[in-house]
C-alpha cells in the first residue's frame, strides 16, 4: 500500500513557480487544468491563478502517471491514493538518458505491430510531457525520418507508413488548436503549390508559428499560385511560407507565378527538402530560403 504524501492547500504559487516545481511547461499545466480538471487553483483579488502545495504535489503525481504511459484523461480522474498506487510499482523518470528516444521507440514498435491505440497513446504521452519545440524536434521529426528510412529498407510496409503518418498529422493538428492567436498577431499563410501533396512540413511549421504567437492561415497542399496569392491579399499576410518536399514536382512555374502575384511587402519563405533547388528565387528582395527546422524556428520568433 502506498504511503500518501499530503500538502497544504493554501494558495501561494504563480504558474511560473509551479512549472519549476513540477517540471511541466506552462502550456501543459494550463491544458491539464482547463481540459481535464487536474487541479483547481484559487484566484487572487486581481484574478491571478494561485496554486497550493497540494496542487503542486498532484501535478507531480500526474506527471509520474503519464510517464508510465497512462493517459492524462485517465489519470486526472483518480484520487491521490489511487494515483500513488498507480505509480508505486512502475516508476520511470523523465530524467532518463534519452526520454525522447523512449517515446520514439514505443511508437515505432506499436506501429510495427499495427497497435494503433498504443501508438496514438504514446504520441499523446510525449505531447503532454515535453514542450512543443522539443516534441517537434526530438520526437516528431525523428519519427518521420525513421519511418521514411524503414520504408526504403522494406522494414515498414505501406500500411505501417500510412498509419504512422496519419497519427502524426492528427497529433500535430490537435496541438495546433491549443494556440489561438491574439487580436494583434501578424498573419502567416502556409501552403504548398500544385502537385506538392506532402503537407507534413506545413503542419510542423503551423504548430511552431502558432506557438510563437502568429495568426496561422493554413491553406493546405496542392494549390494553384493564383489561389495562394489571393489568400495572401485577403489576409494581408506578413509572411507566405511554402513547403517544398516532393522530388520532381513542377513547382518552378508556380513559384515564378507567385513571385509576380504576391506583393513585395509580403515576405515569402521557401523551405523543405526540395527548397534549395529554387534558391535562385531569393534574388527577389522578399524571398528567403529557410534551410532547416532550426532556422525556421528562429525566423518565427520574429
Amino acid at each position: 500500500m502506498a504511503q500518501i504524501e499530503t500538502a497544504s492547500g493554501t494558495p501561494k504559487y504563480l504558474i511560473g513557480a509551479v512549472t519549476k516545481l513540477t517540471g511541466l511547461s506552462i502550456d501543459v499545466v494550463r491544458v491539464w487544468e482547463r481540459r481535464y480538471g487536474a487541479v483547481r487553483p484559487a484566484r487572487s483579488a486581481g484574478g491571478t491563478r494561485l496554486y497550493s502545495d497540494a496542487d503542486v504535489l498532484r501535478l507531480r503525481r500526474l506527471r509520474q502517471a503519464v510517464e508510465q504511459g497512462y493517459g492524462i484523461g485517465q489519470a486526472a480522474r483518480l484520487s491521490e491514493t489511487e494515483l500513488d498506487e498507480l505509480i508505486e510499482d512502475a516508476r520511470e523518470s523523465i530524467d532518463a538518458p534519452d526520454p525522447h528516444g523512449v517515446v520514439r521507440g514505443r511508437f515505432i514498435e506499436a506501429v510495427q505491430t499495427m497497435d494503433v491505440v498504443a501508438a496514438d497513446q504514446e504520441l499523446a504521452r510525449g505531447a503532454t510531457l515535453f514542450p512543443v519545440r522539443d516534441y517537434v524536434k526530438k520526437i516528431v521529426m525523428p519519427i518521420r525520418n525513421e519511418i521514411s528510412e524503414r520504408r526504403v529498407n522494406n522494414d515498414f510496409g505501406l500500411v505501417n507508413e500510412r498509419v504512422a503518418s496519419g497519427l502524426l498529422r492528427n497529433t500535430l493538428s490537435s496541438l495546433l488548436r491549443l494556440y489561438p492567436a491574439s487580436e494583434n498577431a501578424e498573419t502567416l499563410v502556409l501552403a504548398t503549390t500544385l502537385c506538392e501533396r506532402d503537407e507534413f512540413g506545413l503542419l510542423v511549421a503551423a504548430l511552431l508559428a502558432a506557438m510563437h504567437g502568429w495568426r496561422v492561415v493554413y491553406l493546405g497542399a496542392d494549390l494553384p499560385a493564383v489561389e495562394i496569392a489571393h489568400a495572401v491579399r485577403l489576409t494581408n499576410a506578413r509572411v507566405l511560407a511554402l513547403s517544398l518536399a516532393t522530388e520532381h514536382s513542377p513547382a518552378g512555374e508556380e513559384l515564378e507565378a507567385i513571385s509576380t502575384l504576391v506583393s513585395a511587402s509580403t515576405r515569402i519563405w521557401i523551405y523543405g527538402a526540395e527548397a534549395v533547388k529554387h534558391r535562385g528565387l531569393t534574388d527577389h528582395a522578399n524571398w528567403v530560403l529557410v534551410r532547416d527546422l532550426n532556422e525556421l524556428d528562429d525566423r518565427l520568433r520574429r
